[in-house]
């Protein structure tokens, strides 16, 4: 049975001893760490060793994705005809570094290659046939698109229509009807027999990279030409990967794991100035690249033009470089305070309107609010309140709106269930944009509602932690926690162990800042410091033994590294 603490459920995984001893023996690793590999569904040593040593070797055979033969043959005769390739990208970190990395791919292979990416507020998500019409007015021939496209249905066969030929790479769940294209490269099309269906938009283009390099050393094109080499790319493909929150299982992991090496060393020079404006540097953590260098990407195309971000990345000048990184952060602390705005003006409305105590999900919109941020006030919402949320703006009576899902709901089918009442949306299981009346508010409120009543029992509208095992304090060592850190990186599909101890003894709190807690443990054979991130105003000064949720990480500070717990939960629980 799980366990209810303050407004979280413990929803503890099933110890399987026996198991786990096999898989620890067969590995030579702590029993404890055998746990967490079966957890992730990796329990047999063969998995769990793929898991443990990711290597570019392992990775699938690109012409295994559905139409990269058709795709790769197109590109091969635009490059021997210098037709004239535009990569046409998305405004976010995926399609930024997707169209970043393609850019500089064609460009090695001496492509005649532009890039557009659409403005987020004046043009929306995706190919328009404002832009089509002018790429084909400027001698474009060709059209590559990066993480969008698998729903231009409309602008494809436009497309068609003005002679320009398309090539869609997209990794977005797939509609029921699809756009003509000339090739469509999405591992999520249903007769594709790629194995990793859940690659980012700028993963499914290294891929495309890969495959176009190998058939091009196949035709001796590199025998009067230095062939490119796509390892350094890695950098471009972790920070897409990472931002877009795909999970880190499977390819992403290899690709991140190996990513996050290049990154920490990158010749890039856009990304050296975007680590140093954001104050990163030496080995880059997934934290680093989701908090600090993504958001910062993802500022100007909230904002103003993704092409900053572009340029920033595709940069052949550190002093220009750096220009641009600053623009970056600039632009990011301006979306900071936006944020924050529109997230106290939409709890307010929240609240006022009782839309807690009526509904099963959240819907706020106001004109005042900006298309580019309002997919970020989403997210906030859910982890407020753990709701489905929509949040959107007005304008010319539409309503343009970006969702979020909790754990639970397939936000894509919840809203595929509604669409008779919308005029557009895309997405997936977590996120997903979508457009309609603003007279159609109410109904398709209430249907949305509905479908999440649906889908969801009582117990999934309560956040959760998943919890890998119950830990003996003593074994808390820096062996055992440098072999957890064998199973890095952690992120979405892949998140950091987590274990319960029931016995750790308190002997110290302390408040750290004006909202941390600091507590040292120390009983018999153990003594651990901890950390608890947004916890104070909690006394536990008169408990003697605690019971509480962490992780197991090491604290590096001046020279020293010690063994630092940072606490998850701490209850006061109870049995349900």
């Amino acid at each position: 049975m799980p366990i209810v603490s303050q407004n979280k459920r413990w929803e503890i995984y099933p110890p399987q001893p026996s198991l786990a001893k096999e898989l620890a023996e067969a590995l030579k690793i702590n029993p404890l760490t055998a746990q967490v590999l079966i957890n992730r569904g990796f329990n047999n040593p063969d998995l769990a060793h793929a898991f443990l040593n990711p290597s570019l070797e392992n990775l699938p055979n690109p012409f295994l994705m559905k139409d990269m033969e058709k795709a790769v043959l197109r590109l091969e005769e635009a490059l021997k005809r210098k037709e004239r390739i535009t990569i046409y990208g998305d405004y976010d970190v995926d399609g930024t570094t997707g169209s970043s990395l393609l850019y500089l791919f064609f460009t090695e292979l001496q492509g005649t290659v532009d890039v557009y990416i659409p403005h987020r507020v004046q043009e929306g998500y995706g190919l328009n046939i404002k832009a089509l019409e002018h790429l084909k007015k400027e001698g474009s021939q060709l059209v590559v698109t990066v993480d969008n496209g698998i729903s231009s249905v409309a602008e494809a066969e436009k497309a068609r229509e003005l002679g320009l030929d398309l090539i869609i790479i997209d990794h977005h769940q797939v509609p029921p009807k699809i756009p003509f294209a000339t090739a469509i490269l999405n591992p999520k099309q249903e007769d594709c027999s790629y194995p990793s269906k859940e690659l980012a938009g700028v993963g499914v283009a290294f891929q495309f990279a890969l495959a176009l390099r190998n058939h091009l050393r196949k035709q001796g094109y590199f025998q009067d030409r230095k062939e490119p080499t796509l390892k350094k790319y890695l950098d471009l493909v972790t920070l897409g990967t990472i931002a877009d929150l795909v999970p880190l299982t499977g390819l992403n992991r290899i690709l991140v794991k190996l990513g996050l090496e290049v990154l920490s060393e990158s010749k890039n020079l856009g990304v050296q100035a975007l680590k140093e404006v954001a104050g990163v540097s030496g080995k880059i953590t997934p934290g680093q690249v989701g908090f600090r260098l993504g958001p910062r990407i993802n500022a100007a195309g909230r904002l103003s033009s993704a092409k900053v971000g572009f340029d920033l990345l595709t940069s052949s000048d550190l002093d220009q470089a750096r220009v641009l990184a600053k623009q970056l952060d600039i632009a990011n602390q301006e979306r900071q305070a936006l944020e924050m705005q529109i997230v106290e003006e939409a709890c307010e409305r929240i609240e006022q309107e009782g839309i807690l105590q009526k509904k099963c999900s959240i819907l706020v919109c106001d004109p005042k609010w900006h298309l580019g941020v309002i997919g970020i006030v989403a997210s906030r919402l859910v982890d407020r309140y753990y709701l489905p949320a929509i949040v959107g703006t007005v304008e010319a009576g539409k309503l343009r709106c970006s969702a979020r899902s909790i754990s639970g709901l397939d936000l894509y089918k919840a809203l595929q269930a509604c669409e008779i009442h919308l005029e557009k949306f895309g997405g997936h299981r977590q996120a997903a944009g979508l457009t309609f009346l603003e007279e159609k508010k109410e109904v398709f409120w209430q249907a949305f509602d509905q479908k999440v009543k649906d889908q969801l029992s009582a117990e999934q509208f309560i956040p959760f932690v998943r919890v890998d095992a119950e830990i003996e304090p003593n074994l808390i060592q820096k062996e055992f926690i440098e072999e957890l850190q064998t199973l890095a990186p952690f992120g979405q599909g892949n998140p950091e162990p987590v274990f319960w101890a029931k016995n750790l003894t308190l002997f110290d709190q302390q408040q750290v800042g004006s909202n941390h807690l600091r507590f040292k443990f120390k009983g018999d054979q153990y003594f651990l410091e901890a950390i608890g991130f947004k916890m104070a105003g909690v006394d536990f000064t008169k408990t003697k033994q605690l019971m509480c949720l962490f992780s197991c990480q090491f604290n590096e500070w001046n020279g020293r590294k010690q063994i630092q717990l940072r606490l998850v939960d701490f209850p006061r629980p109870k049995i349900i």
